[in-house]
């Protein structure tokens, strides 16, 4: 092992050290809550980027593993959605399909629907309204009903302006 190499190995170290010291430092918070039986509701406010995944996706997997058929992330309190983000958002997707469950995401907001828009994501998912699934034990025709539906990719001029 050379210095520099050691160097490097100490420069990685302490940059680990510094993410993981502003982990508590970043406007980030998550919240859980059964609105109904059979229904995990995960709140999420804040960023999600490579300093935040890691909690996220730990919490949601449990979430997934836990009783609950139906897993809904509510995004609308997101500022902020990172490639890491959306990669993990893909893989607890299929994750909850592989063990039968449902994930459902409530978004609504710019900084989650056009990353996904964009990358040509957000027909992927299943999306949801907190009402729909808070309101389903007071109305049973509540859940019966059409969620809302997730933001349609663009297309016309934008794809002809891309083609160029």
């Amino acid at each position: 092992m050379t210095e520099a190499s050691v160097r490097g190995t100490a420069s990685v170290a302490e940059y680990v050290r510094a993410v993981e010291e502003s982990n508590e430092n970043v406007a980030f918070r998550m919240s859980t809550e059964r609105p109904r039986r059979g229904v995990m509701v995960v709140n999420v406010s804040g960023e999600l980027d490579m300093v935040t995944v890691p909690r996220f996706a730990e919490l949601v997997q449990r979430r997934l593993e836990s009783s609950a058929p139906v897993v809904v992330l509510d995004l609308t309190g997101v500022t902020f959605l990172g490639v890491e983000a959306i990669k993990v958002l893909a893989q607890l997707d299929l994750r909850a399909h592989i063990t039968g469950k449902r994930l459902s995401l409530v978004t609504g907001v710019r900084a989650v629907d056009r990353p996904l828009e964009v990358l040509g994501l957000a027909g992927r998912f299943t999306y949801g309204s907190r009402p729909v699934f808070e309101s389903a034990e007071r109305d049973p025709g509540a859940a019966s009903r059409r969620a809302p539906r997730p933001p349609e990719p663009r297309t016309g001029s934008h794809e002809a302006a891309m083609s160029r």
